[in-house]
């Protein structure tokens, strides 16, 4: 109770300093060869695919939205699209470490989080559990799709869960009833459980809260893996993600709560900072932090263990998440990752993206990070450029038939809301009754009847008459 904290005016008013640590700042400087002994030449070609899988995913959206046509394929898609081309190494060094245990909240720019998520789910689970997975989602209303598509070849589990994935996704940004959710999520509220990816919020900084609640699940719970609350740095203008790290970071997990349950929350606020927040640029003109990592400073004497990281190299992210998961396994979260990244398109294809310059844009194409990784890894003779090649052809190949089979009407119909009125109604949560999460006793600080308030209750009388009349 927070009367075990004695407060003493003399140590309340005693004269001092408060002081700060350094905060490291793009520290991951690792040679290729360095990298070589780290990872092997399966694991660089995973991170390549992955990045590739987003860039040609949102590639073909801009495209779609633009001009109503992919690879020779015509669409028109009237929905939204905030696109994150340019932020695929953030996303992906996010999640490689990941598994199925940790769950990450998005933005409404969160594609290549959900895809990246994903491709990690699909990499570490075995070939039963992702097709029970497939199979039963939904009544396997996008697997069956992928399964008819693929009749009479022979080909691995895995790579009919990347195209299920793709799909999956694709078909619910469609507003196809052969989405994840049914097309009712759409672009910015997609997830897919299964694979660890809750909800995205189209409320700039709306999982800043959310995400804290699921790490205090977690916790409070006993439940393995970790939560990351992936936002961009528009939301620290946003009252919410200030309440959310206040709550997250609360004296009390470590000062009061006792046992297995002391210590801080598995939780880390990534911030992928593409230096915008719609057309307002967040360093040197609507935010005051200069660096988004200084805010953990205000936040707890750990600081939030904050660090800024060069989100344009996916081995430094992942090089990040790996410490920052073992601070969290040692109950000593939050952490705030302050990602470092850019965005090639507007705030959506519809954007005149008149708040910078060409030659800003331009500068920032030349490093780019999916081009870098490939390069770096074909100058240090690691991996010869034909393999990466190969990569390119099986993705384009993977995002044309994920286009073709969602925008076909007889494949991937939308809902039919005038044959099945109810439809809608038969999936919201309002219509369950959930009495209990799990079948296993409530963990209690003391018994029912030896609460004070039940015992004082107790001994109230409820009725006009005594026992005599």
């Amino acid at each position: 109770m927070t009367k075990q904290l004695f407060v003493n005016p003399d140590e309340i008013r005693k004269a001092g300093w408060i002081k700060f640590q350094d905060i490291p700042v793009n520290q991951y400087q690792k040679s290729a060869q360095e990298e070589a002994g780290l990872f092997s030449k399966e694991e660089f070609l995973r991170i390549y695919r992955d990045m590739r899988m987003i860039r040609e995913f949102e590639t073909m959206l801009y495209s779609v939205k633009t001009t109503n046509a992919y690879n020779g394929l015509t669409y028109n898609n009237p929905g939204p699209a905030h696109l994150s081309m340019g932020q695929e190494a953030s996303s992906v060094g996010q999640a490689y470490l990941l598994n199925t245990n940790d769950f990450i909240f998005g933005s409404h720019r969160s594609h290549g989080e959900i895809l990246a998520k994903g491709l990690s789910a699909i990499a570490k689970l075995g070939d039963t559990e992702l097709l029970a997975i497939m199979e039963n989602f939904l009544g396997g209303a996008a697997w069956k799709v992928i399964e008819k598509a693929n009749q009479g070849k022979d080909r691995p589990v895995r790579d009919l869960a990347v195209d299920f994935l793709i799909y999956g996704a694709l078909a619910e940004i469609f507003a196809k009833s052969t989405g994840f959710h049914k097309g009712l999520g759409g672009s910015m509220h997609a997830f897919f459980l299964p694979f660890g990816i809750y909800p995205n919020n189209a409320i700039v900084g709306g999982s800043g809260d959310i995400s804290v609640g699921a790490a205090l699940y977690k916790k409070i719970n006993r439940k393995p893996g970790i939560v990351v609350c992936n936002i961009g740095d528009g939301s620290m203008g946003c009252g919410p993600v200030w309440e959310g790290m206040m709550l997250s970071a609360m004296d009390q997990f470590r000062t009061l709560w006792e046992g297995d349950m002391k210590g801080g929350l598995p939780l880390i606020f990534n911030i992928m900072n593409n230096q915008y927040a719609m057309g307002g640029q967040t360093r040197g003109e609507t935010m005051g932090y200069d660096f988004v990592a200084r805010i953990g400073a205000g936040v707890n004497p750990e600081q939030m263990h904050a660090e800024r990281i060069d989100g344009y190299n996916p081995l430094a992210v992942i090089d990040a998440m790996r410490r920052k998961i073992g601070i969290l396994n040692d109950k000593r979260g939050p952490v705030l990752l302050d990602t470092i990244t850019y965005r090639y398109s507007g705030h959506s294809p519809s954007d005149a993206d008149s708040y910078r310059t060409p030659e800003e844009k331009e500068i920032w194409q030349q490093q780019d990070s999916v081009a870098a990784f490939r390069s770096r890894l074909v100058l240090a003779g690691l991996i010869s450029d034909d393999a990466f090649a190969a990569i390119d052809e099986q993705v384009i190949a993977a995002i044309t038939q994920a286009v073709r089979l969602a925008i076909d009407p007889e494949i991937s119909p939308r809902m039919d809301l005038n044959a099945e009125p109810d439809a809608i109604e038969k999936i919201m949560f309002s219509n369950r009754h959930q009495p209990k999460m799990e079948d296993r006793p409530c963990d209690m600080l003391q018994k029912r009847e030896d609460n004070p308030r039940v015992q004082q209750i107790a001994r109230k009388e409820r009725f006009a008459f005594d026992e005599a009349g």
